[in-house]
């Protein structure tokens, strides 16, 4: 049996060394796309993580905020329709300010704690800018209500001075006795 020179033996561990390299740059390699993958994944779950804790932060400031608007939300009985009283106080407002309203429909009511939404889906209005404005500044200041236009989308016609568009208007009020 021969023996294994120290030369054998060094060339043998570096051949070692290189295969392990070797492989551990294919591990390398296969592995980069998921490390990247995961670090977004982490980056984005440590921002949600941050965001959260400010707002848990800032729970007091939202609670005094809460507490001043809640005087000013409307309480309406679980029993009553809230599309047909939403669709009213709409309708005379934007009579009253000459808008015309077409095509309306309210869609499904949703919870938010202890608030309820009605959001009112307008599909067709048309009028003149400055019946749109009022329209807007009398729903935001109108007596026991609490309405917010989300969305509200303005072309001009081929009428002079009259536009027309799209908006969805939430409706924000309270259940109760």
């Amino acid at each position: 049996m021969s023996t294994i020179s120290s030369k054998e033996k060094n060339m043998l561990l570096i051949g070692l060394v290189v295969v392990l390299y070797g492989i551990a740059a294919f591990c390398y390699k296969v592995q980069m796309p998921n490390w990247k993958r995961e670090n977004k994944t982490r980056l984005s779950v440590e921002k949600e993580l941050a965001d959260k804790r400010a707002l848990i932060a800032a729970r007091a400031e939202w609670k005094s905020e809460y507490d001043t608007i809640r005087e000013f939300m409307p309480v309406f009985p679980y029993e009553k329709d809230m599309d047909t009283h939403w669709l009213r106080v709409m309708e005379a407002t934007a009579t009253e300010h000459e808008l015309s309203i077409t095509r309306r429909q309210s869609l499904k009511e949703e919870e938010v704690g202890d608030v309820y939404e009605l959001p009112i889906d307008c599909k067709d209005w048309e009028g003149s800018l400055e019946s749109l404005l009022k329209f807007l500044h009398q729903l935001s200041i109108q007596e026991g209500a609490m309405l917010d236009m989300r969305k509200l989308y303005i072309k001009p016609t081929t009428k002079p001075g009259t536009l027309k568009g799209t908006f969805t208007l939430y409706c924000a009020y309270m259940r109760g006795n």
